[in-house]
């Protein structure tokens, strides 16, 4: 069997976006990594917490989908439109990231798994 790792930028994206395939390759016996970008916070913006909830509510989703782990690249939620907010105090927005960086630590998961395919949007 293969191990796939589902990349996203949000919390609730496997859900919305791929989570039939993703079910599908866990029943298959697949293991199923799923990672995203953000955290789902808008910072200033969101109620205190939803950050911490988003995460939770991902976990949920993996759990139901059959997902063997969840990883979250430790960046905030960029918005979208014209407005950009600041950075939350403890973490950065993933549009302000550096591209590298980014991309190691999404590597490193690929690396630790042994991931067979990637799979993206």
């Amino acid at each position: 069997m293969a191990t796939i790792v589902c990349f996203n930028a949000h919390p609730d994206d496997e859900a919305l976006l791929s989570g039939g395939t993703i079910a599908k390759l866990a029943a298959e016996g697949h293991r199923v990594v799923l990672v995203v970008a953000t955290d789902g916070s808008m910072g200033a913006a969101d109620r205190v917490g939803q950050h911490h909830s988003r995460l939770a509510e991902l976990a949920a989703s993996a759990h139901v989908l059959g997902a063997a782990r969840v990883a979250h690249l430790g960046y905030a939620d960029s918005g979208h439109g014209p407005v950009l907010y600041p950075d939350p105090p403890d973490r950065q927005r993933f549009a302000r990231a550096d591209a590298s960086e980014a991309a190691a630590r999404l590597a490193e998961i690929l690396h630790d798994e042994n991931a067979d395919l990637l799979l993206s949007y």
